[in-house]
């Protein structure tokens, strides 16, 4: 015989007219699982009290020679402590030797006297020793019962007015077990469809091709005992040796089928593992294969943080699919997870807890296995609990678990090798990177500094040796160019010499009030006498004028932002101020195109540039706007550059109070 040994239950709606058929499948439909089961248990119940209501009238078949019902239902619990089950999913089935005492009940005992004691040896086994949960156990009794009933009413019917020990009588016996498989498989389905699971035809295939050949083997050992018993009751013993052959043919076969599928599952995961080496992805996918490996219902992943021992990430992946992937979790002070996983030596099944977080969700049932790299043990897997309530984690599972677990320690110490290689050529290439910008730099600045110097000594040169020729209107000229190519060279040496100390950490500011107007003023004066251009405008957007602020690096920001403008922007520049509950913005804005959208991410990097300038003079180092972000952070405030009315503006934003 056949029985379901877990099952788990959805709910399903029907909006059917409310006809009485359609009522009573919605009784059956529109519950939970657990619900379903018990309507589908009370009306099997049903039905197998009226057929054993039915036969209650009929007698043994040969008065003398008669079979005990202690003694039969003795045969009954040893048949169904013996089981063999075969799991699919969520679903198992149990094939049991059940068959031969039914068999031997058939000839040897009255039908009342075969239900008894069906009843009690199945009930021992089931509450004692399989220690079946109610609805299960209640639906496997009745289940039974109902198959005894349809066993005896039709091996009755088959074998009316013949001689039931002749071969007619074994035909009929056989028939019976053959049609009693079938009633067992259909009550068996339809109890997990009830409960929501679903056999594929394959699975419908194998279960009832194995169950056909184990009813039809288990049938003619006992038409041999039966026979034995006829002819010479002190040799039905020698029927026992085959039956215990029998069984043990019945597992090793289970056995090694199981075996073979968790083989292939270890040869998956062991294959992926090693085609995706990265810790996060080789972790994610070990833990999917190692579920359905052992058809658990929770599988963790716990990893100690390389970082710091104080941080732990954890994987989890239960029976509905992914919950966690290698996410950062807390510890408890009671989570001693680190002398856990010390004293964790070899896989095991665990007899406590697990201090790992979110264990208050897992069961009894689980087993763990440390994960160990050339650095020592860097986390475990555990497994929580199999699907079916058959057993559980036995040396098989533990030994299996323990060689994925290696597996997993070598795809870990791979990834490790991997993400240092990654992370070497990456620094390899910012290094090479470097190299080309600091060329790049020291050939810029070089012709930056070459041409206010060139500038300035050519002009000294001349004043010096030709002063009496030069007009007073020339000599101004000379002079103002000798000051403000000395100017830009000072104002280069200043951003290098920020950017140089900011780097270090060792600039010093001194923030104070300071008057926006003011040193607008100052600025606007030195950029107009440097360019020798129109002055540049300032639009007040507010009446605050005083910020909280170095007033020599707001100056520098400022001035910054005004020769960027002079070289890459439009023909018209100015400022804006303007203010938002604590702070004030300062906007420099002009009419040109602005930077490229591609490269606006880089505009802030040292030595980077948004593009060249357009007309004769040499391109900037491309730090000044490096250096002006740097400075704004410092005084707590920030610099952004945006696109407005098709204007470019780069907004300093600075604290109004300190």
């Amino acid at each position: 015989m056949i029985a379901p040994e877990s099952m788990e239950g959805i709910v399903m709606a029907n909006t059917a007219p409310p006809s009485l058929l359609t009522r009573l499948r919605k009784l059956f439909v529109g519950t939970s699982g657990d619900q379903r089961i018990w309507v589908l248990t009370s009306a099997i119940a049903l039905l197998a009290a009226l057929g054993a209501y039915g036969v209650r009238s009929l007698e043994v078949l040969d008065p003398t020679r008669t079979i005990p019902p202690w003694v039969l239902a003795g045969l009954f619990y040893a048949g169904e402590i013996t089981v063999v089950h075969v799991k699919f999913k969520r679903n198992t089935q149990s094939f049991s030797m059940s068959e031969i005492p039914l068999v031997l009940g058939l000839f040897f005992v009255s039908p009342w006297a075969l239900l008894g004691a069906q009843l009690v040896g199945n009930a021992a086994a089931l509450t004692l020793n399989r220690r079946q949960p109610p609805i299960k156990l209640a639906f496997n009794m009745v289940q039974f019962t109902l198959v005894t009933v349809v066993s005896i009413s039709m091996f009755r019917l088959l074998i009316s007015g013949a001689d039931p020990f002749g071969p007619y009588g074994w035909l009929a016996a056989i028939a019976t077990v053959a049609t009693a498989n079938v009633v067992a498989n259909a009550l068996v389905h339809v109890a997990i469809r009830a409960t929501g699971g679903r056999l594929t035809k394959d699975q419908l295939s194998e279960v009832l091709l194995l169950s056909t050949m184990g009813a039809a083997v288990n049938a003619s050992l006992a038409l041999l005992s039966v026979t034995l018993f006829e002819m010479r009751p002190s040799s039905v013993w020698l029927a026992v040796i085959p039956i215990v052959v029998l069984y043990g043919a019945y597992r090793a076969y289970i056995g090694q089928k199981q075996e073979r599928y968790r083989l292939e599952s270890l040869y998956e995961v062991v294959r992926v593992l090693h085609a995706s080496p990265q810790i996060d992805v080789a972790i994610d996918v070990a833990a999917a294969q190692t579920i359905k490996m052992f058809e658990a219902d929770r599988v963790d992943f716990v990893l100690i943080d390389q970082q710091g021992r104080g941080r732990v990430l954890q994987t989890t992946v239960d029976s509905e699919g992914p919950v966690r992937s290698m996410a950062r979790v807390g510890l408890l002070p009671e989570h001693d997870l680190f002398g856990w996983l010390d004293a964790l030596q070899q896989p095991s099944v665990l007899t406590e807890m697990p201090p790992i977080p979110n264990a208050s969700l897992l069961s009894d049932e689980i087993m763990a296995a440390p994960l160990t790299t050339e650095t020592g043990t860097i986390g475990a897997v555990v497994v929580t609990e199999p699907l079916s309530d058959v057993g559980g984690f036995g040396v098989s599972d533990v030994k299996l678990l323990g060689a994925l677990a290696a597996e997993i320690s070598v795809s870990l110490q791979n990834g490790r090798l991997e993400d240092s290689l990654q992370e070497l050529t990456r620094v390899k290439e910012q290094l090479e990177d470097q190299v080309r910008s600091k060329d790049q730099f020291i050939a810029t600045v070089s012709h930056e500094l070459r041409t206010p110097l060139t500038t300035v000594l050519g002009l000294s040169h001349e004043l010096g040796e030709r002063r009496p020729s030069f007009s007073e209107a020339e000599l101004d000229e000379i002079v103002s160019l000798i000051a403000s190519e000395s100017t830009e060279l000072a104002n280069l040496i200043e951003d290098l010499l920020v950017g140089a100390r900011a780097d270090v950490s060792t600039l010093s500011l001194h923030p104070q009030f300071v008057r926006i107007s003011d040193e607008l003023s100052s600025v606007i004066d030195g950029h107009t006498h440097q360019t020798a251009g129109e002055p540049v405008g300032v639009r007040w957007k507010t009446r605050r004028d005083k910020l909280w602020a170095d007033p020599l690096r707001l100056r520098q920001i400022v001035r910054n932002l005004l020769t960027n403008a002079t070289r890459y922007g439009g023909s018209e520049i100015w400022i804006e101020v303007s203010d938002n509950e604590d702070t004030v913005v300062v906007s420099v804005l002009d009419n040109g195109l602005g930077v490229p959208t591609s490269l606006e991410a880089r505009i802030f990097e040292a030595y980077e540039r948004g593009h060249e300038a357009e007309d004769t003079r040499p391109g900037s180092v491309g730090l000044g706007l490096a250096v002006s972000r740097r400075l704004a952070d410092l005084m707590g405030g920030t610099l952004e550059y945006r696109r407005v009315d098709d204007n470019t503006c780069f907004d300093l934003v600075l604290p109004a109070f300190p």
